[in-house]
């Protein structure tokens, strides 16, 4: 089941042509094409002001940061950052993550799956030969340092007035 899926994805990413995963690719020709219509200037080396529409947003290439968050949170340029590159002539490709790249992709799902119960290759049964151990969980009650003891004898269990001992001191 799961080997299978590997197997399937790692063949789908075999017949991809482009640098970037497809689904990847499209969404950066999307943002392209929004880019478009977005008026650029440079404010230093790395920072422009982008504007489109009324709106004003700020890219700082060097740091991948744009004040829309689009930029930072993916870590995938957005449109005002294509816009941006577009203007210093960058590959625009130098602006994604290693995520979004093809070979990481490869990579991913390269990787023989086992169980993690035996080690061995996905079973084609959902029952395992080797269950998993067991994790009891963390102890009930109370450790024995932190219990009251008898004031007389300084055994656990009871205190000073239950004290079987009690008499025998007494006398």
């Amino acid at each position: 089941m799961l080997q299978r899926w590997f197997h399937d994805r790692y063949r789908a990413v075999q017949t991809m042509s482009y640098q970037l995963t497809d689904a990847t690719h499209l969404v950066l020709i999307k943002r392209v094409e929004k880019c478009c219509f977005m008026i650029v200037n440079p404010i230093d080396w790395n920072i422009f002001s982008v504007k489109r529409s009324g709106k004003h947003w700020t890219v700082d290439l060097a740091r991948k940061i744009c004040t829309c968050n689009k930029f930072q949170m993916d870590h995938f340029p957005c449109s005002h950052a294509l816009a941006a590159a577009r203007e210093r002539n960058l590959d625009l490709i130098t602006l994604c993550s290693d995520y979004y790249n093809r070979q990481t992709f490869i990579n991913t799902y390269s990787v023989s799956q086992s169980c993690r119960r035996c080690g061995q290759p996905w079973h084609n049964s959902i029952r395992c030969s080797n269950p998993p151990m067991i994790n009891e969980g963390p102890s009930r009650g109370v450790p024995d340092e932190y219990r009251r003891k008898c004031s007389i004898c300084h055994s656990i269990g009871h205190n000073k007035q239950t004290c079987p001992n009690i008499d025998s001191n007494r006398e």
